[in-house]
């Protein structure tokens, strides 16, 4: 996506006119989050952090990601190139392996004098730890010393009791090709613990320590912070599954594709459906459903208290005015719209993403405001 280059250009040459130091770069992405934004006209999810940033940047609201798959999305946004030119055009081929010598969005800040690192997913698994873009490790020693450790992805023994054992059948009957997405155990969890016992709670604590190092620096920073979640599986600290009622939660009212569209741009939910406890044919039942977009929602909910955390000790750092903020989703997802519970249709749906910026000193034209069309 060159535009979301030029962008990020356009701000770096506009905020260098008040201030001479460089500006630092916090990189947010996240993960199968479709606009279901309260800045974006949801009437239900819960994003308190999100839409206050939104009121202060700039919205962009006809945002699209080149692809609806995690990978071919990331490393289009990151290098710059269409996937039907880079050849990722899925989550299995490495960008580097298909394109050695592009240079990706960090690098190119690297390459100008900025500490790059990352904590969390900004390339897809398998690019995460690409050495031409990340010029430092993050602060994971920091944390050992706080006795805080990596968690993985569930927290109750059951579900993890749940996925061992089906991961177990499901290599004996395919084989290691198994462990491609057919043995991911529950579909979601909220466990009543703290927000650093699921990854995207530990991240955010591992980036604010690796910025209050690099705070401590002459140099400029590019920080990619990347949330798992709303990804499959729903995993989120009980607190914010709380916040929903789910006698409010509305289901997708059109549940076919639409008449005289593409049924091959359809599919059978597949992601979805090869978790524990999910029917592998036919549709959801109602309350099936309603329970699988409250964990969608409670997912969302945490990833919102995760960026007011990380923007909150910008402020404490004292760092918010020379920091340029960019928060991006790499593609939208369906929630039993069209049927569908997954992203990877070419419906807009799971092509239209969310995308905010944020600047010091941004002009009073851009401060609040919704871009349209591009």
């Amino acid at each position: 996506m060159k535009k979301l280059i030029k962008i990020i250009c356009f701000i770096l040459i506009t905020t260098s006119c008040y201030s001479q130091k460089k500006p630092n770069i916090l990189f947010i992405a996240i993960d199968d989050l479709r606009p279901e934004l309260g800045c974006y006209g949801s009437n239900i999810a819960i994003t308190p952090n999100l839409d206050k940033l939104a009121t202060e940047g700039l919205l962009f609201n006809n945002a699209y990601c080149q692809q609806a798959i995690c990978g071919p999305s990331r490393a289009s946004v990151l290098t710059g190139i269409r996937p039907e030119t880079s050849g990722v055009y899925h989550n299995y081929i490495k960008f580097r392996d298909a394109n050695p010598n592009v240079v990706t969005l960090p690098q190119q800040f690297k390459n100008n004098g900025y500490e790059t690192v990352y904590c969390g997913k900004i390339f897809h698994h398998g690019d995460l730890d690409d050495g031409l873009s990340w010029s430092r490790q993050p602060a994971i020693d920091s944390m050992l010393l706080k006795n805080i450790k990596r968690p993985g992805g569930f927290v109750l023994e059951e579900n993890n009791k749940d996925r061992k054992e089906q991961r177990a059948k499901m290599i004996a009957k395919y084989g290691e090709v198994a462990k491609y997405g057919l043995a991911m155990g529950t579909a979601y969890e909220n466990a009543d613990v703290a927000d650093n016992e699921y990854l995207d709670g530990y991240n955010t604590e591992l980036a604010i320590a690796t910025m209050k190092e690099m705070a401590t620096n002459n140099k400029p920073f590019f920080l990619g912070l990347g949330f798992n979640k709303p990804h499959l599986n729903w995993t989120s600290p009980k607190k914010y599954w709380d916040l929903y009622n789910p006698n409010t939660i509305k289901l997708a009212l059109e549940k076919q594709g639409p008449k005289g569209g593409a049924e091959m741009g359809l599919h059978a939910s597949f992601e979805l459906k090869t978790r524990s406890g999910i029917p592998k044919k036919g549709e959801l039942n109602n309350n099936l459903a309603a329970t699988l977009k409250h964990a969608y929602l409670a997912c969302v909910s945490y990833v919102d208290a995760q960026i007011g955390k990380i923007i909150t000790q910008l402020e404490k750092e004292g760092l918010r005015d020379n920091t340029i903020i960019i928060i991006w989703s790499d593609h939208g997802y369906h929630l039993g719209d069209m049927g569908i519970w997954g992203k990877a249709t070419n419906y807009e749906v799971a092509t239209r993403v969310p995308m905010l910026f944020w600047a010091p000193n941004m002009p009073k034209k851009s401060s609040g405001k919704k871009q349209m069309p591009w």
